[in-house]
């Protein structure tokens, strides 16, 4: 199990007293990060390569390519990629660009190829990423090396409880040691993912012109919940009535809590406050229905383990930099794609063996605070994007909410718990950023 890097690192007595590299001053031990952060785009730049290319990032899931010769084109960072899966089973990640002038090699989003032809002079390439062939290859010389120009390919590809993920940074340390103890909200999450039939199926993207953090940040943050969705429940409360939704937050007292793991990794566990997700859930159309056909079909408590199936789980699992895991099979990827844009792609479960019924929940609930809640933090994500840029007299951006209080404690496994409301995740994130920033990494492709 990794040793979880602490919350506020102070320097030892003896210690350095200035900092060790540029990025250390932007994020403070008192909770405060600087604005540049989100509004520089050499910050950003650096990003790309430190975290996006120095670090594990979130690829796919591997039911997303389940047969021999799959593939899925992505973006990591604003590297593109495909990854692949051999006629081995074997998973790799490619990079997307020709070897010869550079092109752009697959433009679809994805399907089935043991191969990849350029469109530009056609050479092929096949899915291991192996230079097959050469167009009119005599005009080529005897110290021409066919072998030097296969596809770029990621040194580190491994997967976790079908989660897959991919470095450009051959020494970074074993995934398992990564993840740390944010493998329990996993292993718990994965229920519906190893329902026999489960496929990962992408249910929509959407773009917000801001910096991807603050997506990161927000997904680990309950404070923001009666505000920011403020519309959203009243609606529901007017409708109908108490026990649905997001009532179940109105402050601290509740034993909800938020944690950081360690290596940017934190989450929100609603759990206590959510003993059945399919009760809390809003209404959405079908509902009544849909029940009382599986009702009518199953005895009660088959029943209720479908229902309990369909909506958000109560968890919220941010795997820095690029994944969050909401439970019942959802999650979302962050891509980011400039200083102040972002893309979020959102993905549901189709359980193929589950009941028809079952389905149709899944995409009605997937769809619903999707509808909602996301606008609504967009929204927020763009004014603080302004204001940040707009107003350089005011530097620091204030994550201090839990610091010093008794309402932190660190766990046996490192892990460090606060109250539901407070801040100590995102900024534990924090703490690993800066260390990410420092290090001296040199991404690189394997051919």
């Amino acid at each position: 199990m990794s040793v979880v890097q602490p919350l506020r690192p102070m320097p030892a007595p003896g210690e350095h007293s200035m900092p060790q590299s540029p990025y250390d001053a932007l994020v403070r031990p008192d909770g405060s990060v600087h604005r540049t952060l989100f509004t520089d785009p050499a910050i950003f730049d650096q990003e790309m390569v430190k975290i996006f290319g120095g670090t594990w990032v979130f690829l796919l899931h591997e039911t997303e390519i389940p047969l021999a010769n799959d593939f899925k084109c992505i973006n990591v960072g604003r590297r593109p990629v495909i990854v692949t899966r051999t006629a081995d089973g074997d998973i790799r990640a490619l990079m997307n660009r020709c070897t010869h002038r550079g092109t752009t090699l697959c433009m679809e989003s994805h399907g089935n190829a043991k191969r990849f032809q350029c469109a530009y002079h056609g050479w092929a390439f096949s899915n291991t990423g192996e230079l097959q062939t050469v167009t009119f290859a005599e005009g080529y010389g005897p110290a021409f090396d066919k072998a030097a120009h296969n596809l770029g390919r990621f040194p580190r590809v491994e997967s976790y409880g079908g989660y897959v993920f991919g470095s450009l940074n051959p020494d970074v340390e074993p995934l398992s040691q990564w993840i740390g103890p944010a493998h329990e909200m996993i292993d718990w999450s994965r229920t519906a993912l190893t329902t026999p039939g489960a496929r990962v199926v992408r249910s929509s993207s959407m773009v917000f012109n801001a910096n991807w953090k603050l997506q990161n940040d927000n997904n680990g943050d309950m404070y923001h919940v009666p505000f920011t969705h403020r519309s959203v429940a009243q609606m529901t409360s007017e409708r109908h009535g108490a026990g649905k939704a997001l009532d179940h937050f109105r402050g601290d007292n509740t034993p909800m809590t938020v944690k950081y793991y360690g290596h940017g990794h934190k989450s929100i566990d609603q759990r206590p406050s959510i003993p059945s997700p399919w009760a809390r859930a809003r209404p959405v159309p079908g509902r009544e229905t849909y029940a009382a056909a599986l009702a009518a079909r199953f005895d009660p408590e088959q029943t209720e383990r479908f229902l309990n199936m369909t909506g958000r789980a109560g968890i919220n699992l941010i795997l820095y930099p690029n994944l969050i895991i909401a439970g019942a099979g959802s999650f979302n990827v962050y891509e980011p794609v400039a200083v102040d844009k972002t893309i979020v792609h959102s993905y549901g479960v189709v359980l193929d063996d589950a009941p028809a019924e079952v389905n149709a929940l899944k995409s009605r609930f997937i769809e619903d605070f999707t509808g909602f809640g996301y606008r609504d933090d967009n929204e927020i994500f763009e004014r603080i994007q302004h204001s940040l840029s707009t107003i350089p007299e005011m530097e620091w951006v204030d994550f201090s909410k839990g610091l010093g209080t008794s309402r932190e404690s660190v766990g046996a496994d490192g892990a460090i718990t606060g109250a539901v409301s407070d801040e100590t995740g995102i900024r534990g994130a924090y703490t690993y950023w800066r260390e990410l920033m420092g290090r001296d990494v040199h991404p690189r492709v394997l051919v």
